[in-house]
């Protein structure tokens, strides 16, 4: 006996310790203390106190004013206490009263309100509903009930959920309290028993439709094709015509037909079923055609109200009901973007996305602020989401490769008089290229005479003779690759190129009476060659990449003057081109071939076996170049 005693005070204890509702825990009080004493540094300061049979407002109201806080007290606090506070911290302090006695904080800036906690209320009991005692048997449509204080609604829903009838029945006796016991009769044998004994009217409409009443119902009036039924002077829209149906069936929504019926009276009809509460704002206007099963109230608002001005929100239960742009029913949202940058975003969304919805670009974070109804906003974030796909990178290697070949001959011999003397010169190797004058020349004939076979005699002291004989071979091979890389549909440009400056003369001619002066300036100018490629790059889902792409090469030629600025050779090459990811595509390219035999020599001599050799001079020259430009695009993610 004592240790259940024991037992019943424990738990009388553990009650009392439940129902007080702390509305901080420790920690998280410790920390909203910590950061207050930041800005009012007397939560900080050290307290030697000593309390005897102090009341606890009193003791808070001392503290505050000594340390020049800002405390407001529920005077209710009178709980007398005695404590010491040895160097103890003002805000460890008030942490101690508020875990160790009932009382609340409430922080309003730098004021703190400490009142009485309140107690918390003890949890409902939930009695679970008394399932309603009816049977029914579709073999011989005999059925029982045994009904005791049960509700006519619930009544009602368990025989449609058994037999398949509907049952209308006014709203004033939905709550009605029914009692009977009827066991193993025909359907509507007990139906008419029940009502009968509960002081009810119950009227067969159609086959497997009945009403329900009051003991002296007034004739119906059927009004409009929603078939309102007036009940007891209420009245109440319950649709059963062939334009407009709305039952509710075993599971508790709503199965509804309707056709071309109006909007604000399928509301109306539908929250009456329900028994639920909405708040309308706006007269909603329109007519709606439909067919649906098994509807709750939010699903068939979201169907009649999708493609209107209007929306609706929930809150316990409670349905606010009005225009889009309405203050409770419009929302704000950050809809930020992950794979692509923000810009471009906005044009590229289709205006009748936007019609109902304020749309900002957020270029820091990235995103769109949209300002709309929720339905619109979902609408549009789902048009985002898919335009927000990783845009693939595409990098081009563009590859010039030049070939050249050349080769040449030049030989001949020349003699005749000049104006003055020649001095022997030139160069052997590696080409032969010698000028031999008179001296040289009489030296080698003296030299032939000397055999004593034959006297060729000497030639003019301005004589000469120019031999000369050249072949060269030259081979060139260039080979360029610029590379590129850019986003997919973006433009991107490279140009490596070289500049050279040439000089400029002006010269300007100044007359005065007196006398004429010239006045002359030299400018260096720049000119450029350069090789410059333009690419746009679209890739498509099947990996195929479709190039706009323009190349141009300039080089540097000859001169006409040392002092004039060089020729400048420009080849371009501009086209569009559909290749495979990492394949190579030849763009264009030029191939040059050139040929030269000429010659010059003396008539009729130039032109004998082996004399010509004697008596022309010759050149022949070959030359072939190649430029080929290709390309081969690689596309990452």
């Amino acid at each position: 006996m004592k240790k259940l005693t024991w037992l019943c005070l424990l738990l009388g204890v553990f009650a009392t310790k439940q129902t007080q509702a702390q509305k901080y825990t420790e920690p998280v009080l410790s920390a909203m203390l910590d950061s207050l004493s930041k800005k009012h540094p007397g939560l900080g300061n050290s307290l030697q106190l000593n309390v005897n049979g102090l009341p606890l407002s009193e003791l808070i109201s001392s503290v505050a004013l000594e340390n020049n806080l800002n405390f407001i007290v529920d005077p209710a606090l009178n709980q007398v206490i005695s404590y010491n506070f040895f160097d103890a911290k003002v805000k460890d302090m008030l942490l101690f009263l508020y875990l160790n006695f009932e009382i609340e904080y409430e922080f309003v800036g730098s004021i703190i309100s400490v009142s009485k906690r309140a107690r918390a209320l003890p949890a409902p009991v939930v009695v679970p509903p008394r399932k309603v005692d009816v049977s029914y048997n579709p073999a011989n449509e005999f059925l029982s009930m045994d009904l005791k204080n049960d509700t006519l609604s619930k009544v009602t829903e368990e025989l449609t959920r058994l037999s398949g009838a509907n049952f209308v029945i006014s709203p004033d006796l939905r709550n009605k309290i029914v009692n009977a016991y009827l066991q193993n009769r025909p359907f509507e044998q007990v139906l008419d028993m029940f009502a009968k004994s509960n002081a009810l009217s119950l009227k067969k409409e159609t086959e497997g439709f009945y009403t329900i009443g009051a003991p002296a119902p007034e004739d119906p009036a059927k009004t409009g094709k929603t078939g309102s039924k007036n009940t007891g002077g209420s009245n109440r829209t319950f649709a059963n015509s062939g334009d407009f149906r709305l039952e509710k069936n075993a599971n508790g929504n709503l199965d509804v037909f309707a056709n071309n019926v109006e909007i604000n009276e399928i509301l109306k009809a539908a929250a009456q079923e329900l028994n639920t509460h909405y708040v309308l704002h706006a007269n909603i206007d329109g007519k709606a055609n439909l067919e649906l099963q098994d509807m709750t109230f939010d699903d068939l608002l979201k169907r009649l109200l999708n493609g209107t001005k209007y929306n609706y929100s929930e809150q316990n239960r409670l349905f606010v009901i009005g225009e889009n742009k309405m203050e409770g029913l419009r929302k704000t949202e950050l809809i930020r973007l992950e794979n692509r940058t923000i810009e471009n975003v906005k044009s590229a969304i289709p205006v009748t996305l936007m019609n109902d919805v304020e749309v900002s670009e957020f270029l820091e974070l990235n995103g769109l602020i949209v300002s709309g109804s929720e339905r619109s906003i979902l609408e549009l974030k789902s048009f985002i989401s898919a335009i927000d796909v990783i845009v693939p990178m595409v990098q081009i290697d563009v590859m010039l490769i030049f070939s050249e070949r050349s080769s040449g001959l030049n030989t001949g011999i020349k003699a005749g008089i000049k104006d003055k003397p020649t001095t022997t010169g030139g160069s052997i190797f590696p080409e032969l290229n010698v000028d031999a004058g008179a001296a040289t020349i009489n030296a080698i004939l003296n030299a032939i005479s000397g055999f004593g076979v034959l006297n060729l005699g000497q030639v003019t002291e301005n004589f000469y003779i120019s031999l000369s004989a050249l072949e060269s071979n030259n081979v060139i091979d260039i080979e360029s690759t610029p590379k590129i890389s850019t986003l997919n549909g973006q433009k991107a440009s490279i140009t490596i190129g070289e500049t050279t400056y040439y000089q400029e003369t002006q010269v300007n001619v100044q007359t005065s009476v007196t006398n004429q002066g010239v006045l002359q300036s030299k400018i260096w100018k720049e000119i450029e060659a350069n090789l410059s490629v333009k690419i746009k790059p679209f890739v498509s889902a099947d990996e195929y990449v479709t190039l706009s792409i323009t190349v141009q090469q300039d080089d540097f030629s000859g001169k006409v003057d040392p002092s004039s600025p060089p020729n400048i050779t420009t080849q371009t090459f501009e086209s569009v081109v559909r290749v495979k990811n990492g394949e190579v595509i030849l763009l264009g390219g030029l191939e040059k071939k050139k040929k030269n035999d000429s010659g010059s020599g003396v008539p009729l001599l130039s032109r004998i076996p082996v004399l010509k050799w004697f008596f022309s001079s010759r050149l022949k020259e070959k030359e072939k170049s190649k430029l080929h430009i290709l390309v081969r695009p690689t596309v990452t993610y």
